[in-house]
């Protein structure tokens, strides 16, 4: 029978200007880290976690969540505006975000990701109230296999994201390749050449400030200002607040779209393991596959930016519905809510909603505030921070140089990852020049780990190394089908191809 008792005990929980003070406190210091290159959104978090000591459980876990969701917008920022994510999530962001940028429309592509992650933030958290249990069943369903096959679901997009089958392949068995760095799970050292900080496998977010910001200063020296031609120069501060709102109202334009990158978020982010990066790239190869425009995407698609930051931003609903209900974290950011609750005295889990139900609804309905307060401090910050592409590249560069080496280096306080990161920096020029996609390496290493932990758990749970295990599960065989789906169009373009090119010789 249904009991709006904890739903009213949730919404009195949060009837105090203390918490309305807290989110927008929150979802501020989230934006403005999140666009700091090396600045992740789990570093955010674990800065703020001691303050929270003193705070009522509601106050603290409504604080760390506002950061989470200013967090997953913030990184967008200088993903769009400098082409250098904040943090893994928000490299898809950058396809279609940065090439608006360099066509003069950065006010509008910063105003279609406030939309769509505040969008997808609040349809995320109104999923989390409504069919949390639906996705804590999901959840508990998938198993290594499942998991495995998650991450294959994940490699299988990057072919569609390139215009080179074969070289996107390279460049993700690479990326893989340098995803198996480190210890196993078994105690076997792979490929750290000596480095013994290497044991925990290649530092994402060096690897990803290198590969994709730091080279694209080697690109920026050749050009005066970010944006071609430097044309937003002339745009007063009437005209740069209608572009922002004429991209920020366009979003809704796009509902269906809106809403199944979404629901994909949702579902993706409740999956241990998965988190917004692997969301935002199955969401957007699926906004691309849908398309009426494909040829667009890549090259400042409206599209593909909104499928992105939906995704991404809503995936955090799914992933605190795992983590309230199993106690089991999606990724970082919620491994460390996980520590925010323990240092309360509360143990997230099933028994969480029988002794706490008030809390944890009101921590649900908080994240609905946070997403109002998102529009409101994500339309500002971005008004602000637009400017940045007015600053003649002779200045920028040096700046965000010193950034970059600074946000790698307050990581782990280790030089070791400023060298990782400039390595990277030397690999992503080279791919550039030889048109190879850096998405595809970036995804191999997040990926690859998950791959090789979930295989080799799959395996161990069957006691044999058979392939029978996949097609003995039922949602294994739905995301066998699913993959087959996606990689059927590529492999028919490929063979037609191949076709075209052996007739056009007999033709002329």
């Amino acid at each position: 029978m249904f009991d709006a008792a904890p739903i009213m005990e949730g919404l009195l929980l949060l009837a105090d200007w203390k918490v309305m003070v807290i989110l927008i406190l929150g979802v501020f210091f989230g934006i403005i880290t999140g666009a700091i290159p090396g600045f992740s959104t789990p570093l955010a978090i674990s800065i703020m976690l001691p303050l929270t000591y003193p705070m009522s459980p509601v106050l603290g876990i409504a604080f760390l969540t506002a950061i989470y969701a200013g967090g997953n917008f913030g990184s967008s920022i200088s993903s769009i505006l400098l082409n250098i994510p904040g943090s893994p999530q928000a490299i898809v962001t950058g396809f279609d975000g940065n090439p608006m940028t360099r066509k003069g429309r950065a006010n509008e592509a910063l105003g279609i990701a406030v939309a769509s992650s505040a969008t997808g933030n609040l349809i995320g958290a109104i999923f989390l109230i409504l069919v949390m249990p639906l996705i804590v069943q999901v959840a508990l369903m998938f198993g290594p296999p499942e998991l495995f096959l998650v991450g294959v679901l994940g490699l299988t997009v990057i072919a569609a994201l390139h215009a080179s089958f074969m070289k996107a392949v390279i460049a993700g068995a690479f990326g893989v390749l340098l995803g198996t760095v480190g210890m196993t799970s078994t105690g076997a050292i792979r490929g750290t050449h000596g480095y013994f900080e290497l044991m925990d496998g290649i530092p994402v977010i060096p690897a990803l400030i290198g590969l994709i910001g730091f080279s694209e200063l080697f690109y920026m020296i050749q050009q005066r200002y970010i944006a071609g031609g430097g044309e937003q120069t002339n745009l007063q501060g009437s005209q740069r607040r209608l572009k922002l709102w004429q991209g920020f109202l366009s979003v809704f334009k796009h509902p269906l779209n809106v809403l199944k990158s979404s629901s994909i978020g949702v579902i993706i982010g409740a999956l241990p393991g998965a988190g917004a990066t692997v969301a935002s790239v199955v969401s957007y190869n699926e906004a691309k596959r849908s398309s009426k425009h494909k040829d667009k995407f890549g090259h400042g698609s409206e599209e593909g930016l909104i499928s992105a930051e939906s995704a991404n931003n809503a995936s955090e609903g799914g992933a605190l519905a795992t983590m309230l209900s199993l106690g089991i974290p999606g990724g970082l950011a919620t491994a460390v809510m996980v520590g925010a609750f323990m240092l309360q005295g509360i143990i997230p889990g099933p028994r969480l909603f029988i002794d706490n139900q008030g809390l944890v609804y009101g921590i649900m309905f908080s994240q609905i505030i946070a997403s109002v307060f998102l529009m409101a401090a994500g339309l500002l910050v971005s008004f602000y921070a637009a400017r940045v592409i007015n600053i003649p590249t002779i200045l920028l560069i040096p700046l965000i140089a010193v950034f970059s080496v600074a946000g790698t280096y307050a990581i782990s306080l280790q030089m070791f990852d400023v060298k990782v990161m400039l390595v990277f920096a030397a690999l992503g020029i080279l791919m550039r020049k030889y048109d190879y996609p850096l998405i595809a390496v970036i995804l191999g290493i997040i990926l690859g780990p998950i791959l090789d932990r979930q295989l080799m758990r799959t395996f161990q749970g069957s006691g044999q190394l058979s392939l029978d295990i996949f097609l003995s599960r039922p949602v294994s065989v739905i995301l066998l089908i699913i993959i087959v789906f996606c990689t059927v169009p590529i492999l028919l373009g490929i063979y037609r191809s191949m076709r075209n090119s052996l007739k056009a010789p007999r033709d002329t």
